[in-house]
């Protein structure tokens, strides 16, 4: 059970206030006084509230209060702090919440009220040792309205609590409820249907209330769509499900259009498609409800609810369009029903932008030009833009996004307010330049990086750091010259921001992700990866942001790696070890730390010279519990870090590697599943293969080569890669002339020709290994295309 010591009792006391504040407005003044003598009793009454009663009434009120408190103080205390712990299991709550919510709903549920029955614990009795009104109270409205109150600044109570909503507060709505039900029903003063009926708008309203709290909440389950569908099922029968059969013939009292509502939210915030559909239906029947003396018409409120479902539902399926488009053409604007706003066009267009369906676009133009011809006084609002701009993007029509914003913007200058382009819509505008291919990359980078410069003096929008990161992005994917100084600049720009404007802007670990790759691109940038690290490390200590997630560090161990620095492979060893005793790397740490063995090199023969370190750290990753196991660039790596060394008869530990891969892949690692690269990785092991002299190295390579070609087909198909080292293979393993030398290559080459992988580079090789079947073969390949 969650406490609620953390909400402030202040603000429970500013809830209750104000409800009661707004209620005295329309109260008589008999509820007033009792509704004042409780406030004041508490403390909690605002000096608007205290100035509407009379000092001389509180003064002749004031020896009645005090003989109440001393006779029933003692009964009152118990039966309210039954109640509470009952249902909190929290000691000393009334330290807490507001003393007037624990009394006024003691005074509700009568004097005895007793929930320490088991019995009781969920799900209350309705009934008291008093069947009749209170003694509080002098009429049955004055109880109502009380109740009303209560209800509203328990649900009020929920909605404010930062903990999230309380199951148990929300059955304290029904059980105060459920006892004004029962109240009424065994009221002496209250018995006809007529008596009754004048009290119905009351009740419709309390209903709402209790519906509005369970639809309201931070999960809707369905526990929840069970409390609001009984609630329903109650204004129309009167019967309270669940209840005992003496119990469940109360009331009718007809629902109205907040309750049906109240339902469709529920239905539409448990994102299931079985309520979605239940939604539907219950929109046909609000306005046909032979429940209601008159019929109930679904508002655009309610309507909007509905859209918004289509519109989110998953998976986003054409026929929720159609039906969202359906329902906006023909039951709002044909029918004349209601009169759709913004909101409700908006989720039809975004129904159709998630469809991703060819018509998608066509759809979505002619229902803004409907909206637009047809509704002049309805601006489209900036997410309506952005939800057509973001098919465009996902379409790749980038010419079209673009044009939607300049729409937009002129909309705006126009004099249609509601069109005013915000972050959202430019950060889209960003996507889109950096993905244009008109004009030169050069410049549609310039462009948009002029852009997030200048984005809050144009279109008086502050860029977030979204904003950045387009272009921070898209300049370190570029393979231009400048890319890693421009994307340093932008953070500069950042950095700069921040640090005398706390609201700014600040990067993030995307940002700095991007930059370090950037400059991992750039293969030269040891030294400026330690600065732009350093720099980040400065941020933190300064407090402007967060700690250095993993993504970074990996981003600067791979750029330490890419630079290919002589001195950078004991810093990155450092990094990684620090890594490793906080708890901080994960797969790609590990991967990157491989890679770094893989392309460093120990001398300047130009030779990689570290496999052996690399074996190690596989096994230590297949071994050792509480790391990352290795997938399928691990082994990979290794691979290709045994096929770049020097070391004696590399094809067999090659080889072993990928056996081991397949092994790791049988026993249910799926992420080591073997791809092409790994079965090419040996292939070029036992192509460069050193010390060819001795005929066994040779022979055991070639062996090697064989039976790994022979086992590639039953995990993957070869490419191009694979025939070229297969016959760079032959050519230094095989001695030329001998019988074997021109069938195995004529086997393959054949083998070549028919999986369509004879490309420029394979007849190169070829010609290399045997030029008179590279020139046959040739001509084989050239009749086939």
């Amino acid at each position: 059970m969650v406490s609620t010591r953390n909400v402030a009792p202040a603000a429970v006391a500013w809830i209750v206030s104000s409800i009661l504040l707004t209620n005295a407005l329309s109260t008589p003044p008999s509820v007033l006084r009792r509704t004042n003598r409780i406030h004041i009793a508490c403390s909690v009454v605002p000096k608007a509230m205290e100035s509407t009663i009379s000092l001389s009434k509180q003064k002749q009120n004031k020896k009645k209060r005090n003989n109440e408190k001393k006779h029933r103080k003692e009964e009152r205390q118990q039966s309210s702090s039954s109640y509470y712990n009952a249902h909190y299991n929290v000691s000393n709550e009334r330290e807490d919440v507001d003393e007037w919510l624990i009394r006024s709903t003691a005074l509700i549920l009568g004097d005895n009220y007793n929930t320490d029955d088991e019995t009781h614990q969920d799900e209350c009795s309705i009934k008291s040792s008093s069947s009749g009104l209170p003694s509080q109270f002098s009429s049955m409205q004055e109880y109502l309205n009380h109740a009303r109150s209560v209800m509203k600044a328990w649900a009020h109570w929920n909605s404010r609590n930062t903990l999230g909503y309380r199951r148990d507060a929300r059955l304290t709505v029904e059980v105060v409820l459920k006892r004004v039900l029962y109240v009424i029903t065994h009221e002496e003063t209250t018995t006809t249907d007529a008596e009754i009926s004048e009290l119905r708008p009351t009740l419709v309203s309390l209903v709402n209330i209790i519906i509005d709290a369970w639809a309201n909440g931070n999960t809707v389950n369905e526990e929840v769509v069970a409390h609001v569908e009984g609630w329903l099922h109650f204004l129309k029968t009167g019967e309270l499900m669940n209840e005992k059969e003496e119990e469940k013939s109360l009331v009718v009292i007809g629902p109205d259009e907040e309750s049906y509502r109240g339902v469709v939210k529920a239905y539409i915030r448990s994102q299931k498609r079985g309520y979605l559909d239940k939604a539907l239906k219950l929109l046909d029947e609000m306005s046909s409800s032979p429940d209601h003396p008159n019929a109930i018409y679904p508002s655009t409120l309610t309507y909007n609810l509905i859209l918004y479902g289509l519109a989110n539902a998953q998976p986003s399926l054409k026929e929720n369009a159609e039906i969202a488009q359906n329902l906006l053409q023909n039951k709002m604007i044909a029918s004349g029903q209601q009169v759709p706003d913004s909101n409700s066009f908006r989720q039809v267009i975004s129904a159709w932008t998630k469809t991703g369906s060819p018509d998608a676009i066509e759809k979505t133009d002619e229902i803004l030009t409907q909206m637009l011809n047809d509704f002049p006084n309805i601006d489209p609002d900036a997410s309506t833009f952005n939800a057509i701009m973001t098919l465009n993007l996902r379409l790749d029509r980038v010419e079209d996004a673009i044009s939607m914003f300049n729409k937009m913007v002129a909309m705006h200058e126009a004099g249609r307010i509601g069109t005013q382009p915000d972050i959202y819509s430019l950060n889209l505008l960003l996507k889109a330049m950096t993905m244009r291919r008109q004009n030169n990359q050069r410049q549609n980078l310039n462009e948009a990086d002029d852009l997030v410069k200048a984005m809050e003096y144009t279109y008086h929008v502050h860029p977030d750091v979204q904003s950045f990161n387009i272009v921070i992005d898209a300049w370190s994917k570029s393979k231009l010259p400048e890319a890693m100084s421009r994307a340093e600049h932008l953070l500069d720009v950042m950095e700069r921001r921040c640090r005398n404007d706390s609201l700014a802007a600040k990067p993030d670990s995307y940002t700095f992700t991007s930059v370090l790759d950037s400059i991992a691109r750039s293969q030269h940038g040891f030294q400026r990866a330690e600065k732009v690290f350093h720099r980040i490390e400065k941020l933190y200590e300064d407090g402007i942001v967060e700690r250095p997630t993993i993504p970074v560090y990996n981003a600067y161990l791979n750029a330490l790696v890419s630079s290919r620095d002589w001195d950078a492979l004991d810093r990155v060893e450092i990094i990684f070890a620090n890594m490793i005793t906080e708890r901080n790397a994960n797969i790609r740490s590990y991967n990157t730390m491989l890679k770094a063995y893989s392309q460093f090199r120990s001398g300047r023969n130009g030779y990689f010279s570290r496999p052996l370190k690399a074996e190690e750290l596989l096994i230590q990753m297949e071994e050792l519990s509480g790391i990352p196991s290795p997938d399928g660039y691990s082994y990979t790596t290794v691979i290709n870090c045994f096929a770049r060394s020097i070391v004696d008869r590399k094809a067999k530990k090659a080889r072993e590697v990928l056996d081991k891969m397949i092994q790791s892949y049988s026993a249910g690692n799926k992420a080591a599943k073997p791809q092409i690269y790994a079965f090419n990785g040996v292939l070029s092991a036992s192509a460069h293969t050193h010390h060819t002299r001795l005929p066994e190295e040779r022979l055991e390579a070639f062996t090697i080569l064989v039976s790994t070609f022979l086992l590639l087909r039953e995990w993957t198909e070869p490419n191009d890669s694979t025939y070229i080292l297969f016959f760079q293979a032959c050519e230094k393993l095989l001695p030329k002339g001998h019988r074997l030398y021109e069938q195995v290559i004529e086997t393959v080459v054949y083998s070549c020709v028919r999986d369509g992988q004879m490309s420029a580079n394979v007849i190169r090789a070829l010609r290399a290994t045997s030029p008179d079947l590279a020139q046959q073969f040739e001509k084989i390949n050239a009749s086939i295309i």
